[in-house]
């Protein structure tokens, strides 16, 4: 298969596109039996919701993720549990796909209204469970921009409010650790656990093995692919990770993906290979950067990059994002033995090319 040969998913959740082309919040729906989404708005974001998946057990409902801690998705999430006709105090747990705000975030004010535990894989949990000193959280973010090449005229634009970010990450810490294989909900033994590591550590997916149903996070949606991104404090190869438990799901086949963004889709295969384009694509992108600007830092790469709207519209923390996306590229590259990391000046890479001969060698013809 070449690179322009895409294969193709199939759009399910016709109502759910046809809100994301006009941006509205779609409509609460019956997926199947026992089994409902509620879009919970995600404001002043691209991803604009989030869907709150609602799952009917015998003693009340569990819920799949919460949403972003405001009260319009608050509002959001009580309006359509009464539409189905159940309210916040009929919750009896929450399954948290991951620990990032727009899924978790609500999830403390369901337990203190409805008594209502909340689960999540381990290594998500160990990433909530520290106290962040502002201080140490602005001194370590400047250094990984020293370190990655940003220049000082461009520092401003960079650098995060320490004290709004530490007090914003204060999100729930979990009542329950879930594992990979587990069947966490003894009221419905049909879902299953999933660990699916890349966009965060413990990423979980969940499996409902009556309706042959992914619920899948932000591990697989149907337009963009997930943040997948190095932070200042963060080691390893998250994206190796990632294309591995990605690669993992194929042959799964579910009827149909239940993500946490954007709409509901089938096709899982197709999706897998789609993503597996992107990264390589996007690894022949770097290496290319990093062959024509040899010494460059993480921050100058990013900058020879495709972005969606362009590097030079591109600031703030969405361009901190870039960069984080750019090392993990990097990183990857590196785990590949296709590149060295050679530190000089503070900085974290060079940019030293081995070789491209062993790899993707249509990426420089």
């Amino acid at each position: 298969m070449t690179i322009t040969d895409r294969p193709n998913i199939t759009v399910t959740g016709h109502l759910q596109k046809e809100a994301w082309r006009v941006r509205e919040l779609p409509p609460v729906e019956l997926v199947r039996p026992g089994l409902w989404s509620i879009p919970v708005i995600f404001p002043n974001n691209p991803l604009r919701y989030v869907n709150v998946y609602v799952i009917e057990v015998s003693n009340g409902i569990v819920l799949v993720d919460a949403g972003w801690p405001v009260d319009e998705a608050w509002k959001n999430l009580n309006d359509g549990l009464q539409s189905i006709g159940y309210s916040i105090t009929d919750v009896e747990g929450v399954l948290v796909t991951h620990n990032h705000a727009d899924h978790l975030g609500l999830a403390g004010r369901i337990r203190d209204a409805s008594g209502a535990w909340v689960a999540m894989h381990e290594l998500d949990q160990i990433e909530v469970d520290f106290d962040i000193d502002p201080a140490v959280f602005k001194r370590a973010g400047e250094t990984w921009l020293i370190k990655a090449g940003v220049e000082e005229h461009d520092m401003p634009d960079l650098i995060v409010d320490a004290g709004q970010f530490v007090e914003f990450a204060k999100i729930p810490k979990a009542d329950r650790l879930i594992t990979d294989g587990e069947r966490p909900l003894p009221n419905a033994q049909h879902i299953r656990t999933l660990w699916t590591p890349g966009h965060s550590p413990g990423h979980v997916c969940f499996i409902d093995e009556k309706h042959n149903l992914l619920i899948s996070g932000d591990h697989v949606l149907p337009r963009i692919s997930p943040h997948i991104s190095v932070h200042p404090s963060e080691h390893g190869d998250p994206l190796g990770l990632y294309i591995d438990s990605l690669n993992a799901m194929r042959g799964m086949n579910p009827e149909e993906i239940l993500p946490a963004h954007e709409y509901r889709f089938s096709g899982l295969d197709a999706r897998i290979e789609q993503m597996n384009i992107h990264h390589e694509e996007r690894l022949a992108e770097v290496l290319v950067a990093i062959n024509e600007h040899p010494g460059a830092g993480t921050y100058e790469i990013s900058s020879k990059l495709s972005w969606s709207h362009g590097w030079d519209n591109t600031h703030g923390m969405l361009r901190r994002a870039a960069m984080g996306e750019t090392l993990a590229h990097i990183v990857h590259l590196e785990r590949r033995g296709l590149i060295n990391n050679i530190p000089r000046d503070g900085r974290i890479y060079e940019g030293n090319l081995i070789t491209t001969d062993a790899w993707f060698p249509a990426a420089l013809d």
